[in-house]
């Protein structure tokens, strides 16, 4: 199988065409669609065409699904999420919820946290609804030496409720929450297959650094998330309709854009996968 390549951002994010994930990719076209997610870290796959198993069984080529009951599922496969732009906090008050509003990586709350996550544009309204990527290998590059020496060897707690949390999140029943205490993930982290140093931030799930007092934790959180989040880190992905996007958590964050004109609806298929090792 043959595809074509474009690049899509100065540093990152690279778009495919000529692939249809209706017929799996041999092992061959497989790998050479992950090295170009390592080598731009988003990649988008153009104009699929998929119902909910096919998608999954696609996404599965990248690595091992996996089940989260944060976010509403397919009737089809309960691997395969659902985000729309009618999404609400059903189990709280009710209101309407964006989520992923605010900067974030996918899944740091839990202590095993997903290595990629696939969005699958169903529905995209006419404008707006972007999703905007930074790259976290870039933001840690280009700290000064003394910076990064200091953060290197730190950790920061995580929770899925953060009291630094800028986002509304979803309410989740009692027992949920007990299954998901917090995690303790270090603030620089190592990609394990291609050997690079990234910051490792969540701004809507971050609560303290280990060691530091709150005060201080706070300022250190505060000045590298703005550091991480300068637009000269940033891509900005445009939806297409049957757009599939694929990201790596493991070095860069997300957020997405709920700018969209009323009445227009984003519906998205999410597929999450499981870590290649613990860090």
């Amino acid at each position: 199988m043959n595809f074509q390549t474009e690049k899509l951002g100065g540093h990152m994010a690279a778009a495919v065409s000529g692939v249809d994930l209706n017929h799996l990719p041999d092992a061959a076209t497989q790998q050479a669609l992950i090295d170009v997610l390592h080598d731009n870290l988003v990649l988008c796959i153009r104009d699929q065409h998929l119902k909910p198993p096919a998608f999954l069984d696609a996404m599965s080529r990248f690595g091992t699904p996996m089940l989260r009951k944060q976010l509403a599922s397919t009737p089809e496969c309960a691997e395969v999420n659902i985000i729309s732009s009618e999404d609400r906090d059903v189990l709280g008050d009710g209101k309407k919820i964006v989520n992923g509003a605010n900067w974030h990586t996918d899944d740091s709350f839990m202590r095993e946290p997903c290595s990629l996550t696939m969005l699958y544009g169903v529905m995209v309204p006419s404008t707006g609804g972007d999703t905007q990527f930074t790259n976290m290998y870039a933001a840690y590059d280009d700290l000064p030496a003394g910076t990064r020496a200091r953060i290197d060897p730190l950790k920061a707690i995580h929770k899925y409720s953060s009291s630094r949390k800028l986002s509304r999140i979803s309410t989740r029943p009692a027992d949920e929450m007990a299954a998901m205490p917090e995690a303790t993930h270090p603030l620089v982290r190592t990609h394990p297959e291609t050997r690079r140093g990234s910051l490792y931030l969540n701004p809507n799930r971050m609560e303290q650094i280990v060691g530091l007092d709150r005060t201080e934790s706070n300022h250190l959180l505060d000045e590298l998330i703005a550091h991480a989040t300068q637009p000269k880190y940033q891509y900005r992905h445009v939806w297409r309709r049957g757009d599939i996007v694929i990201w790596d958590n493991r070095c860069t964050m997300h957020k997405a854009n709920a700018d969209y004109p009323e009445g227009e609806r984003r519906l998205m298929h999410r597929v999450i996968v499981a870590g290649t090792e613990p860090f």
